[in-house]
Parts: structure tokens; C-alpha cells; sequence
């Protein structure tokens, strides 16, 4: 059997074929974590974070899935090429409210600032993919629980469509844009870039503590 090997034209395609050979060891987490939940006499502790491991292995598969997706080369076939307009789809659309959680419960175990959340009882669904609404709030919770700092508080308030949109507020009791270490800065513009993109608002400003405020509005 041969095979023939072209040289990638691009750091794209090199990316591509990286996020392509990352599913297999993605696929090995997900088998891992089954069979360790197989155990018997697992402590329910100990369950409760393979769940939240087998969680953040699912988000990963998305962003892989999503980016080879939306750079399929252009004479794909359509068949390669999955409709994403069923996100818009009522029973499909993700919930704010679950999602924010989520990734609170997992953002705990390196976040030692308080976290609070407002919201309603119910779901507050938006239009966003699941996978680009976690990596939304996961930036943005990331960025307010660094300024926030260990004695500091991050309060998030969902509400439901206001005007149109979800309303998402993440204000931190830190010092206030421009005053902490900046990291990658990748970030926030990222945020901007995807809920503009959709077709919401993002807004920059400062809280009622003297921190910064974030305000998405998602579509």
C-alpha cells in the first residue's frame, strides 16, 4: 500500500491536520472516563469529577468538530458539510443558565475568587452553537476571576430576551480594565468577534464595585 504525502501549503492546514489527529486522544478520555465510572464503589466525589472531566473532553470535541467543519476547503462536498441552521431550532438552543453553571462548577477548582449567579428559574435559551456559547463564557468568567483575584467576587446576571437578545453581565471586583497583567489577549477579542459575528452586542465598561463589566447580548 502507498501513500502519498503532499506537503501542507499553510499554518491552516497544518492546524487542520492537528485538530484532526487531537480527536483521538479526545476519544481516549472519553473511554477512560467510562471505564473508571464502571468502577464499583467509586466514591460519589470522585464520580462527580470524572463527569465534569467527561464535560470538558465533550467541549473540546466540539471546538475541534466546529473548526474542521467551518474550514472545510471550498470544493468539499456538501454531503461533508453539515446544515447548522437547526441551532436556530427551539428544542436544540442551548440554555444560558446551564451552561454559566457548568462552567462555574468546573472554573472552581482554579478560580478562588466567589462566584454569584442571578438568574431565572427557568432555561434561557439562545441562538448561539453550545460549544461557542461555553467558549464565550469561559473567557469571560476567566478574565473576570483573574482581576477579581482570591478575595475578590465575580457576579454574573442573566436575563432573559431583552429586546430581542439574552442579556449576559459579568462584573469583577478587581481594579478595572487596563489596571491587572494582560494575558494572551486573545480573549475578549475573540467574544467580541463571535457574538458580533451572530448578529449580537458586547459592551465594555466599569461595574458598580470599580471592576469591569462585560455586557453580551446574544442572539
Amino acid at each position: 500500500m502507498s501513500i502519498e504525502v503532499h506537503e501542507a501549503s499553510d499554518a491552516a492546514q497544518q492546524l487542520r491536520e492537528t485538530c484532526h489527529d487531537m480527536r483521538q486522544p479526545v476519544g481516549s478520555v472519553f473511554a477512560l472516563v467510562a471505564a473508571a465510572l464502571a468502577e464499583p464503589r467509586l466514591p460519589d466525589a470522585a464520580r462527580e469529577r470524572l463527569k465534569q472531566i467527561a464535560g470538558q473532553a465533550e467541549w473540546l470535541a466540539d471546538m475541534i468538530d466546529d473548526f474542521l467543519r467551518n474550514t472545510q476547503p471550498e470544493d468539499a462536498g456538501e454531503a461533508d458539510c453539515p446544515d447548522l441552521g437547526d441551532t436556530r431550532d427551539l428544542a436544540r438552543r442551548p440554555d444560558v443558565v446551564r451552561i454559566v453553571n457548568e462552567v462555574i462548577a468546573v472554573g472552581r477548582v482554579t478560580w478562588p475568587c466567589e462566584l454569584r449567579v442571578i438568574s431565572p428559574a427557568g432555561p434561557v435559551q439562545c441562538t448561539l452553537p453550545a460549544s461557542l456559547l461555553r467558549r464565550t463564557v469561559s473567557n469571560v468568567l476567566s478574565n473576570a476571576a483573574r482581576a477579581a483575584g482570591p478575595s475578590g467576587t465575580v457576579t454574573v446576571e442573566i436575563r432573559r430576551r431583552y429586546k430581542g437578545l439574552v442579556r449576559l453581565a459579568v462584573e469583577d471586583s478587581g481594579p478595572g480594565f487596563g489596571n491587572i497583567p494582560t494575558g494572551a489577549s486573545l480573549g475578549l477579542s475573540a467574544v467580541a468577534r463571535t457574538i458580533i459575528g451572530a448578529g449580537g452586542r458586547m459592551e465594555c465598561g466599569c461595574g458598580s464595585r470599580g471592576g469591569a463589566r462585560v455586557c453580551l447580548w446574544l442572539p
